[in-house]
């Protein structure tokens, strides 16, 4: 069954709120009234509990509009600044006073900035929040600009109205799209095509701005067929450059050209093109420019309109938004991807070390009770039947001894492979290797030895490396069937590296994280990860067995 995902949730969340703000925005009717609405709109927007917009240019307003959540005590005049300039929205450079976690955009619209917004509360904002106060950001500089004498080709109320309308249909549609859309393309596409349809357009095409700074269409445009797409190059696009491309993209252009303009000043452009009109707007999610959203070939004899940008914007803005939190959202799944793995390795690892540990305690109690405790009972015997016969004879005594003797051996052999005496030297680390090889004669195998150490360690990484040395010699020992192993350590890059070849019987490595029956090499490996090194095993039936691994110094 399908459920939604947080993104999903994300968006329209963010979304429906911006739909229900923009919508009271519309009964407005001048500057003042749009800015007071504004504030109360921004404190449920983004649930603060203090909002501000400031009216002016440069950064210095003539007008303040605040808004708290408790009415009984509002902004003074110093106060809204201060909310302003901790925002990063105010001319003076003096520390304002603790106003806690803010937020704010500047008010702006067809190049034109009018002033700007800024919230306050105590809990920290999150992306989302703040590229939402963005787009309504620039719904209010719109809804200034139409309701002042900012502009007076935007006095008709009724053309106010009308694109109030259209931007609410598109806020509408991007949320519909952005929960509807299977990715960012089929997105994109969906977006595209009901634009087109909202400002009369034949084609409408979305241009990323990639990481080389070139611009490019991007699938997923509106009835963009190929021999269109064809005609279209990718372009440099840089914030220095004047080029027209770059001014739309970084300087928040307002593009807008017709075959019929007096002077035909972009003409070139639309040739180019090869068609009658365009307008084209910035695509943008906060300050991180994507690139620009274009509409070609309007379908009304007058062309593409005032309103229509003011769409095509909106579209841009919150296209702008969807994008931003879908890569946000990406990150995220990849992020606990990772952790999934991590964990489910961290997981796996603890099972192995309980398991190597668990063999490790079998086969310490196996070897006292099959070695030295049988020793010690046939010593015990032997002593028993001389008390009974009352005699003590040489060969008896002798043998008496020789058992005697190779229980102290088998004991001082499990107390050394778990606590070489000689390890506790800073230099120990040497003689111990040394100590353990030389018990390979018992075995009837011929080491041969190059022991290359130099730096400080620290008695945990001399433990640590002496047990990769002796985990691997015990292998050889119990599974190899060999009679020759060679057993190189040396200071390489930082590290310890070691490598242990035998001679023996080998085997099929098939998944080197799980060797059956092989549970040392399982430790082998565990040990050198957790320490921050690498580890190879490399071994086939009748080629004898290569294991090696290198350990990062002490730091």
């Amino acid at each position: 069954m399908a459920t939604a995902s947080p993104f999903d949730a994300a968006v329209r969340d963010v979304l429906d709120r911006l739909h229900s703000a923009t919508t009271e925005l519309e009964g407005a009717r001048d500057a003042n009234e749009v800015a007071q609405k504004a504030a109360d709109l921004a404190l449920r927007l983004s649930r603060s509990t203090q909002a501000v917009v400031g009216l002016g240019g440069d950064r210095r307003y003539t007008r303040l509009f605040s808004r708290t959540a408790d009415r009984g005590r509002p902004l003074s005049d110093t106060a809204a600044l201060e909310m302003l300039v901790a925002a990063g929205f105010g001319a003076g450079a003096a520390a304002p006073r603790e106003v806690g976690r803010v937020a704010g955009a500047e008010l702006r619209a067809h190049g034109q900035t009018v002033g700007a917004i800024a919230v306050a509360r105590a809990a920290e904002y999150a992306q989302a929040e703040r590229l939402g106060l963005e787009v309504f950001a620039s719904y209010v500089a719109l809804a200034i600009i139409g309701a002042s004498e900012l502009d007076d080709r935007w006095q008709s109320m009724e053309r106010v109205e009308r694109a109030h309308e259209l931007a609410v249909e598109v806020l509408l549609a991007v949320s519909s799209h952005a929960a509807k859309g299977e990715n960012l393309t089929d997105f994109y596409r969906r977006l595209a095509r009901t634009v087109g349809e909202l400002v009369g357009a034949t084609r409408v095409l979305f241009w990323r701005l990639g990481d080389d700074h070139m611009l490019a269409p991007i699938a997923g445009g509106f009835r963009i067929d190929p021999a269109f797409l064809s005609r279209l190059k990718p372009t440099r696009c840089e914030p220095e450059r004047d080029d027209l491309a770059s001014q739309v993209v970084f300087n928040d252009l307002i593009f807008r050209a017709n075959k019929t303009d007096e002077p035909p000043e972009f003409a070139y452009v639309l040739e180019i093109l090869g068609v009658s009109n365009a307008i084209s707007v910035p695509w943008r999610a906060g300050e991180e420019r994507l690139g620009l959203v274009a509409a070609y070939d309007s379908t009304r004899p007058g062309g593409f309109s005032r309103e229509d940008t003011w769409v095509l914007q909106k579209a841009g803005l919150a296209a702008g938004l969807v994008t931003r939190l879908w890569h946000a959202q990406e990150d995220l799944r990849k992020s606990v991807e990772r952790l999934t793995k991590v964990d489910s390795a961290r997981q796996m690892l603890l099972k192995n070390m309980t398991t190597v540990v668990e063999k490790e305690r079998k086969r310490f109690v196996s070897d006292l009770h099959d070695d030295a405790l049988q020793m010690l009972t046939a010593a015990e015997l032997q002593v028993g039947r001389l008390a009974r016969e009352g005699q003590v004879d040489a060969p008896s005594l002798d043998k008496l001894r020789a058992l005697l003797e190779q229980t102290e051996g088998a004991l001082r052999r499990l107390v050394f492979e778990v606590r070489p005496p000689a390890l506790e030297s800073p230099d120990g680390l040497t003689k111990s290797i040394r100590d353990r090889i030389s018990m390979l004669a018992a075995s009837g195998i011929k080491p041969e030895i190059e022991l290359d150490l130099t730096g400080e360690m620290s008695l945990d990484f001399r433990s640590m490396v002496f047990r990769q040395v002796a985990e691997a010699i015990s292998n050889v020992e119990r599974h190899s069937k060999a009679t020759e192993v060679k057993v190189s350590l040396t200071t390489v890059d930082g590290g310890v590296l070691g490598v242990i070849r035998d001679n023996g019987e080998g085997f099929v490595v098939v998944e080197r994280s799980n060797l059956p029956g092989h549970l040392g090499l399982l430790a082998l490996r565990e040990r050198a990860l957790m320490a921050g090194g690498r580890y190879k095993i490399e071994s086939r039936p009748g080629a004898g067995t290569h294991i090696e691994f290198w350990i990062p110094l002490d730091q």
